[in-house]
């Protein structure tokens, strides 16, 4: 089988104060929270922070919105609720002539390269790794379909990054070759665009894999695509709970009446420009940088010879979370983004910058001085 392992960008949150103990990372905090409603999350000692992770993007409307909520509570054993959400789907993704429900992404995944492998009758499927698909490297994923011709069964991209020129490229391909085209949107269907990237940029997959934001969070996943591979995928899924059904119809209604997309691509450009003028004013700037999309951010080390980013990176993760908010890298807002919390967001950056940028330039994150410290 050809394969090319997904590089996922993974963020470090563990700290290096020696004053106290690291931040706990994104999934402890959710695990041990008390509560969590729109944009905060509340621990067992009452301490609320601003959840700017928002469970990898699961959320788009922030946590226990009201709407799905209640959907969810009216939800009743013969409610038929999937059709309806196979429906909702249909009229935003392009390629949802057909779609199918699974209880977990890694279900749908399982499901569509099987169906893929039918079709072909193919055992491969190579993975674009998200880097390849960031640098828009359309010449390494030619060269891998072709070193493995006539085995690979399906091409799957999370087109998180893609570019439309890398998408275009990467669909004359499999079209060349045979190769079904598969979009991984788990985490910008509904977000970056109402049809997902897709939509965005006119690139027409034959399946496309989507997540828990579908549901607004809650357990469920969905294969959306053309007729003929669709066809092909097991006759019996795993159980899909009817509450995750009667989310979804909730939350999809709500990215079209709210304009979803929209909504959170203004947001996160604002908390993107604010938080830059913010590095530019401290000097965090020559250190610190805002990358990617604004409904998903990345704060991430600029690269500088000798300098230990992941280092300036946990010891930022550990300022904003000692001042109430959750954000371990990312800046991935819900529709709970308000005006208020944006301000109490900027407000921590205000308090953490200048002495994290005090730290850089003191060397405190120089690589060289790390080590000569740690031999003493």
């Amino acid at each position: 089988m050809a394969r090319a392992s997904a590089q996922v960008a993974a963020k470090s949150a563990t700290g290096h104060s020696r004053s106290r103990p690291a931040a706990p990372t994104y999934a402890s905090t959710l695990k041990a929270a008390r509560m969590a409603v729109g944009a905060m999350v509340t621990d067992r000692s009452g301490v609320e922070r601003l959840d700017l992770c928002n469970a990898e993007g699961a959320v788009l409307l922030g946590w226990a919105n009201a709407r799905v909520e209640n959907a969810v509570a009216a939800t009743r054993p013969d409610n038929h609720c999937q059709a309806e959400a196979a429906e909702r789907i249909g009229m935003l993704l392009p390629c949802a002539e057909a779609v199918a429900f699974r209880s977990h992404l890694n279900y749908a995944l399982a499901d569509a390269l099987s169906a893929a492998k039918t079709l072909t009758g193919r055992d491969g499927a190579f993975f674009c790794d998200d880097e390849t698909t960031a640098r828009g490297d359309i010449e390494a994923v030619t060269g891998a379909l072709e070193r493995h011709a006539g085995q690979v069964a399906a091409l799957v991209i999370r087109p998180m990054e893609a570019s439309r020129e890398f998408l275009i490229g990467a669909r004359r391909l499999v079209s060349r070759d045979g190769v079904l085209l598969i979009f991984d949107e788990s985490r910008t269907a509904f977000r970056v665009d109402k049809g997902g990237v897709q939509a965005m940029h006119g690139v027409t997959p034959d399946m496309t894999l989507l997540g828990p934001s579908l549901a607004n969070g809650r357990p469920i996943a969905a294969i959306a695509g053309h007729v003929e591979p669709m066809r092909l995928l097991a006759a019996t899924g795993d159980r899909v709970p009817g509450a995750a059904l009667a989310a979804a119809c909730a939350t999809l209604d709500q990215v079209v009446r709210a304009d979803v997309p929209e909504s959170l691509t203004l947001r996160g450009a604002e908390i993107e420009a604010e938080v830059e003028a913010r590095f530019h004013e401290t000097g965090a700037g020559q250190y610190l940088g805002v990358f990617g999309d604004p409904t998903w951010g990345l704060v991430a080390a600029q690269p500088r010879l000798g300098f230990d980013g992941e280092a300036m990176e946990a010891a930022l993760a550990q300022a904003l979370y000692d001042r109430g908010v959750l954000c371990f890298g990312a800046h991935v807002p819900s529709m709970a983004m308000n005006e208020a919390a944006v301000s109490r967001l900027l407000n921590a950056y205000d308090a953490v910058l200048p002495r994290l940028a005090d730290r850089a330039r003191n060397g405190e994150f120089d690589r060289t001085l790390r080590r000569s410290a740690l031999a003493r």
